[in-house]
């Protein structure tokens, strides 16, 4: 906390607050401010005040690590935004970078707000994180810019730009080019010692367009209980908003709701989840490496024009880097190029992009048929189908082509980073590593980045800042099949298959009670039919299970094991591989939702009902739906922990956070199995599914799963307190 002497005009005084960073209100910080103001206050020679944020942000708003803890006797949100608002002298507001959640708040109760139009950004995201905004907020907002529009920004976690700002009345001026930030807060301070202080908290509402805007939203919001507690909390609080007092005590009630909800306990999981996931692990030796600082003068490669290398060509692009994009077909490759431009071209349409932008990205992108094209790239990052000889001999190539220095990177989904790796000479091993994205990866999040046994730490330490920096959430793992995602989302998709090959449930009874009841973006045939049913039957396929079509013989590594060969069937037989050929597990009508929308399947029923057991089984119900794909999922994930290939169980939250459309709320399937099915509950269902389906090795309890329980932990606070000393991570 460092206060500012320089006095820009002699009754105007200037007091900078917070680390210099993201400024959080933390206790230390509040109990600054108020003092200050308190000291500035007896000061009679001292007629107005600027609050402005140590370095280049107001502040990001609460520190949210004191979320829940006992209070101390430091001033807490509220009471310091209520004493800002009625202090006796003018306090101005001067605001650069962001002012997010309390940060806004405080901004609010002060008189006057100026802001720099280039760099200020506002929100109170507080729903996002599971709570309300809890000092005024829901009050104080709707007074200022009116509550159709805070409606919206408290709602939704909207952030504005200062311009916007300005014209919503949020802030009362910007600051001129040729001035600074100070320099014109510290103009509006003198100016308003001319002035009867302006307090938002006098500001009246109109009751009934409130009661009217909040009946409307309600409607559209999701039920309490399946992900919109904290939304409908808000809003309660915004339609007591009229009476300002009322009001504060609502906002303040709903706020310890929130606080205490599992809801929002799920959604603080989530965001700090997030952030420790992309922490890098080791300090990086090289901070000026041109991946990191000089993209648009750095090439990188992509091989492999098909819907995933182009989308991992237009992530690259909109990083600024020169992409070489690399499909020995030149049709597949002229397919690839055209989506590229398409998306562009969508992206100017739509007003999210300049012509200039858009025109300065499609110059940057040189496709061609020649691996030896790669020869000066920085990065390069193979994107081609499933088969492991295919990639070895890619790599063997881009060994001899291109620099020494290159990173040469892998996309696999579920092949060993090690054995293609294995095709390089030893020098160059350090350099590999697997750079998994998701379909479609210009629009999905996560990447997870695999750490093969000869991955250099630098190496990882930069593709996790360059993650970081295209947009994108890494996560590190270690090299095993399928990696933590798609190592836990065979079993589930593989559940899926035998309750339909069971006669227990249909394609639409599965979607539903993922997707309706447990809150997933999409059921697991949904996704199936987004991402291509070939992909998983060509992995299956590469691990020697399915059935060869040629020979009608059983892959040689099924052994005795639990399979059903309804999905290979589904793509061999009957060709449905989903949205793109118009038929999969649904059928699909170009004339119905652009050819996206899901419709029963006729042919698939009379499908599936080939492998029905003669004996009839009773449907199962949604509960049981969920338990019998769910848990072998999150059993697996006790596996990949228990090997050490994920550091953390928030490692895998994050990873179906962001890559397979878990609900949010829920914090992830590690943290749904601690906190809503509770790890004993778990332990006894998969013992029971072990004794009545033999041969499901997913359904064999992990040993680590078994030691939580007779411990009587979760799996996170066994990470807290016993990790370090039981389990090594491969990582």
């Amino acid at each position: 906390i460092t206060l500012s002497t320089k006095i820009a005009i002699m009754t105007v005084r200037v007091f900078e607050f917070g680390d210099g960073k993201l400024n959080p209100l933390g206790g230390p910080t509040r109990k600054a401010i108020h003092s200050q103001l308190e000291e500035w206050r007896a000061i009679d020679s001292i007629t107005s005040v600027v609050l402005v944020g140590k370095g280049r942000q107001f502040s990001a708003g609460a520190d949210m690590t004191e979320f829940g803890k006992p209070n101390s006797n430091v001033i807490g949100m509220v009471e310091l935004t209520q004493y800002v608002e009625s202090y006796p002298k003018p306090i101005v507001a001067a605001i650069d970078g962001v002012a997010l959640g309390g940060g806004l708040e405080l901004a609010l109760s002060c008189h006057y707000r100026v802001a720099d139009p280039k760099t200020a950004k506002f929100a109170l995201p507080e729903v996002k994180v599971g709570v309300i905004p809890g000092a005024g907020g829901t009050q104080r907002l709707p007074r200022v810019i009116g509550i159709e529009r805070a409606i919206t920004m408290i709602l939704n976690g909207v952030q504005i730009t200062g311009a916007t700002a300005l014209d919503w009345k949020l802030v009362d001026g910007l600051k001129h080019p040729k001035q600074s930030l100070v320099e014109c807060a510290t103009s509006w301070a003198s100016w308003s010692e001319l002035m009867p202080l302006s307090r938002i908290s006098d500001v009246s509402l109109d009751i009934q367009q409130v009661e009217d805007l909040c009946n409307k939203v309600e409607k559209t919001l999701p039920a309490p209980e399946f992900g919109g507690f904290g939304a409908h909390a808000a809003l309660k609080a915004i339609r007591a908003s009229p009476n300002f007092s009322k009001g504060m005590e609502t906002e303040s009630s709903m706020f310890v709701h929130t606080l205490g909800h599992p809801q929002g306990k799920a959604l603080r999981h989530a965001f700090f989840a997030v952030r420790t996931a992309q922490k890098v692990g080791k300090p990086i030796q090289n901070k000026k490496h041109s991946l990191l600082t000089n993209h648009s003068s750095s090439t990188v490669g992509v091989v492999g024009a098909g819907l995933m290398g182009s989308g991992i060509a237009m992530v690259l692009l909109q990083a600024g880097f020169i992409v070489q994009l690399v499909d020995i077909d030149a049709k597949a490759l002229q397919k690839g190029v055209t989506f590229l431009k398409g998306t562009v071209t969508s992206y100017v349409r739509r007003g999210k992009w300049s012509r200039l932008k858009a025109e300065s990205i499609i110059q940057s992108l040189k496709p061609t048929t020649k691996l030896v094209d790669l020869k000066d790239c920085v990065l390069v990052v193979e994107a081609v189908l499933e088969n492991l000889s295919i990639k070895r001999k890619i790599f063997e190539t881009l060994n001899e082509i291109t620099p020494p220095d290159a990173f040469l990177l892998s996309n696999t989904s579920s092949l060993s980073i090690d054995v293609i790796a294995s095709a390089l000479s030893h020098k160059r091993r350090p350099l590999c590593a697997g750079w998994h994205f998701f379909s479609p990866a210009h629009k999905m999040k996560l990447v997870e980045i695999i750490v093969g046994k000869d991955s250099s730490g630098e190496v990882i330490s930069i593709l996790q800042n360059l993650t970081k920096q295209i947009g994108k959430i890494g996560v590190v793992v270690g090299n095993c099949n399928g990696f933590v995602g798609n190592r836990m989302f065979a079993n589930y998709t593989g559940e899926a298959c035998f309750l339909l090959a069971e006669g227990v449930g249909s394609v639409q009874m599965v979607d539903r009670a993922l997707s309706k009841a447990h809150g997933m973006a999409l059921g697991p045939f949904e996704v199936g039919d987004l991402a291509g049913n070939e992909i998983g039957y060509y992995i299956r396929k590469e691990k020697g299970l399915s059935r060869d079509v040629n020979t009608n013989q059983i892959g040689p590594n099924r052994g005795n094991q639990r399979y059903t060969e309804l999905g290979d069937d589904l793509v061999t037989k009957l060709g449905r591989h989903g949205q793109k050929t118009g038929k999969g597990w649904y059928d699909y009508d170009p004339k119905i939702g652009k050819g996206r929308k899901c419709l029963p399947s006729q042919e698939v029923t009379e499908f599936i009902a080939q492998y029905h057991p003669k004996v009839k089984k009773a449907q199962l119900n949604q509960q049981e739906i969920l338990e019998r794909v769910l848990f072998p999922l999150v059993n697996e994930g006790f596996k990949i922990l228990e090997e050490g290939h994920a550091q953390r169980p928030s490692d895998i939250d994050v990873v179906y956070l962001y890559g397979y459309g878990w609900p949010a709320w829920r914090g992830g399937p590690m943290f749904w199995a601690d906190h809503e099915v509770g790890l004993p509950y778990l332990l006894e269902q998969l013992k029971r599914y072990e004794e009545e389906f033999p041969g499901s090795d997913y359904f064999q309890p992990s040993e680590l799963l078994k030691t939580c329980v007779r411990l009587n932990l979760t799996v996170e606070e066994y990470y807290k307190k016993l990790m370090n000393k039981q389990i090594k991570s491969r990582i």
